[in-house]
């Protein structure tokens, strides 16, 4: 039996030493092209970690998501021990850079975890971020049939909790307040510049990020022979976690089909059984 009070992250393996270096903390909020800066990261020879990554099959494994719940509800509510250096690296040992939530919620923890790492903050219109959030976010939390499953699924109960913990760091805990929202938006971006080294920092404005050329520099990167990324735009975010909620939902369906199917199997073979004289028989050879 597990030790009374044993978190997720205690019982995935440690990494000593970490397989690679953290090198770059991407830590502009969702919705400043959090995943277009992640397939660039990737072409640059990064192992980059993106929220996507939780639904990696060895993630899957490790229970990220239950991981990064923990993690929110100890930083936010004061739920168990606090993630630091020991913790991040078995979530984030293998990758050697983040961008996008969860990870910019913890911008202060991986800074004095990886204090090597460059940083990366990217930006957008404080406004049009906020009608971004509204496409992602907020139409991903706002759907019905999201909320009833939740209900009875552990792993889309836990992503949707994930997604209220994230805003309510950003929201100072009134989740459904916009400008609550927008003004936790620029204080995130604020608190970076203040604490991050300005010769460490690559801060962006989305709209002007037309190619690789700065983003190289500061990394000190070749540019690649191909357009920068550009994805997720608009509510393909919220398509993209369309997808993931169907295929929870199939998941879902499918264990609790299990139990009548097998009933119904079970009672089918019996009757097949039946009409052949096979139950007779097995009867008179369990009595002989």
């Amino acid at each position: 039996m597990a030790p009374l009070g044993l978190r997720h992250v205690d019982k995935l393996p440690p990494f000593n030493p970490r397989p690679v270096e953290m090198q770059v903390l991407c830590l502009g909020l969702s919705r400043t092209a959090t995943m277009s800066l992640w397939l660039a990261l990737k072409k640059l020879g990064y192992t980059a970690y993106h929220f996507m990554e939780v639904g990696q099959p060895e993630n899957i494994r490790d229970g990220h998501l239950f991981c990064w719940r923990e993690a929110l509800e100890a930083k936010l509510l004061g739920k168990g021990r606090p993630y630091g250096r020991e913790e991040f690296d078995k979530i984030l040992g293998q990758y050697s850079a983040v961008t996008d939530a969860p990870n910019a919620c913890f911008a202060d923890e991986l800074l004095e975890a990886y204090p090597n790492a460059k940083v990366i903050l990217s930006v957008r219109d404080p406004d049009k971020w906020v009608a971004s959030m509204e496409s992602s976010y907020y139409s991903i939390l706002g759907w019905a049939s999201f909320t009833a499953l939740a209900f009875f699924d552990k792993t889309l109960g836990t992503e949707r909790a994930v997604f209220e913990l994230i805003l309510r760091q950003w929201t100072d805990g009134d989740i459904y307040n916009r400008h609550k929202l927008r003004e936790g938006y620029i204080h995130h971006n604020q608190h970076i510049r203040d604490i991050v080294p300005k010769d460490n920092l690559f801060e962006f404005q989305l709209e002007d990020m037309k190619g690789w050329g700065p983003l190289c520099e500061f990394l000190e990167k070749d540019v690649p022979d191909e357009p920068y990324p550009r994805i997720n735009e608009g509510g393909n975010a919220a398509k993209i976690h369309v997808f993931l909620f169907w295929r929870q939902l199939f998941r879902l369906v499918g264990r609790w089909l299990r139990i009548p199917l097998a009933v119904g199997g079970l009672a089918w073979g019996l009757r097949w059984m039946q009409r052949r004289g096979m139950l007779e028989m097995v009867r008179k050879r369990l009595i002989a």
